[in-house]
This record gives structure tokens, C-alpha cells and sequence, in this order.
């Protein structure tokens, strides 16, 4: 068993199909899923083969359940604090080989 120390939030990648257009949708491809160093470590080392432990704090909201149920799935079991509040969202939007991300953080009150 490998343990990884460290970060764990929701990851949404936009590519659109074109331009951006103003004022109204633009078709694009999406995806989402656990995201941070230490859960694409953690992620990586069950995909080889071995076994391993993230131990990150996450909030209580919907990203949190859907990045624990991502890693569960990849067979990362996760332990840490949960604290009441957001998980960390971080969008990147990628537009001609470019990429901006645009990000909200877990603040560390409650973590010991």
C-alpha cells in the first residue's frame, strides 16, 4: 500500500467545437473527474497495479461525493478530514491549443 498526501478536486475540462460564442451556447466536448497531484498519483498507481491511499480533506458538497466516487472507482481508497464546505472545482477551457483554469479552493480551517 502506497499512501499519497495531498489534494484531491472535482477537474471539468471544456474544449469547444469553435469560437466562443457570445450570448448563447457553444457546442463543445466536456469531462470530469477526481483531479489534484496526489489523486492523479494515487489513481496512477492502482492503474499499474498496486495499491494505494489518498489522504486529502474534501468538503461535504456534490464535488466532493462525485471525486470520492471517481477515485473508488479507479480503486483509490480515500481517508481525511471532511470538512463542512466547497471541495475545489477547477475549470480549464481550452480554445486553440490554449488553456485557462479558473479555480475555487478548499481553505484548510479544520485540518490538523
Amino acid at each position: 500500500m502506497i499512501c499519497v498526501l495531498g489534494d484531491a478536486h472535482l477537474d471539468v475540462v471544456v474544449c469547444p467545437d469553435g469560437p466562443i460564442a457570445e450570448e448563447t451556447d457553444t457546442p463543445a466536448r466536456t469531462w470530469a473527474g477526481a483531479g489534484g497531484q496526489a489523486a492523479n498519483v494515487a489513481a496512477w498507481i492502482c492503474a499499474l497495479g498496486g495499491e494505494a491511499r489518498l489522504i486529502a480533506a474534501r468538503g461535504s458538497d456534490l464535488a466532493a461525493g462525485l471525486v470520492a466516487a471517481d477515485l473508488a472507482r479507479r480503486g483509490v481508497a480515500i481517508t481525511g478530514p471532511v470538512i463542512d464546505g466547497a471541495t475545489g472545482v477547477v475549470v480549464s477551457l481550452s480554445d486553440g491549443g490554449t488553456s485557462r483554469s479558473i479555480s475555487g479552493r478548499l481553505r484548510p480551517r479544520g485540518w490538523r
